[in-house]
């Protein structure tokens, strides 16, 4: 059976663990951090606060799996963070997207990893609509300079008209 450990992490602070834990496969090994998470956050259990911690599971071929244990310390707080009547916004996966093996149905995890994907298909969709109206300005400047010429040389002629 493969040997799996369960590393603790704090920022670049890194609590090792040197004896690790036989499991059947990663899956149980992704159950196991993910119930070590909620056995540390119960307040029953620990009075510890793991904010910004982390746990790392890694086997022979190296880590594979993180999730955090606390809440993050910092958190980026935009103007509509906590606006009453703000919706969030509606973003949709890519059909066809596949969730990765370490997210689970119905787990945080799952969500972070689903919106980290709609997120990067709105992006794409964005850089390729900003590609679109770019082709467009510069076409739109393309016109704008032969308008500009035909200006001047109307201008040119009707002023060496004006001279006879």
């Amino acid at each position: 059976m493969p040997r799996y450990f369960f590393h603790l992490r704090f920022g670049q602070r890194v609590v090792p663990d040197e004896e690790g834990v036989e499991l059947p496969n990663r899956t149980v090994a992704r159950d196991e951090a993910l119930a070590a998470v909620r056995e540390l956050t119960n307040p029953k259990v620990s009075q510890r606060r793991w904010a910004s911690w982390f746990i790392d599971v890694a086997d022979e071929s190296g880590g594979f799996f993180r999730t955090p244990i606390g809440h993050p310390a910092l958190e980026v707080v935009t103007p509509d963070r906590h606006a009453p009547d703000v919706e969030k916004p509606k973003l949709s996966v890519q059909p066809g997207t596949a969730l990765p093996e370490y997210a689970a149905p119905n787990t945080r995890t799952a969500e972070i990893v689903r919106q980290m994907l709609e997120r990067r298909y709105r992006t794409a969709q964005l850089l390729k609509k900003n590609h679109q109206l770019r082709q467009e300005l510069s076409s739109l400047r393309l016109a704008t300079e032969e308008l500009q010429d035909r200006a001047r040389r109307l201008v040119s002629l009707a002023r060496g008209g004006r001279a006879f």
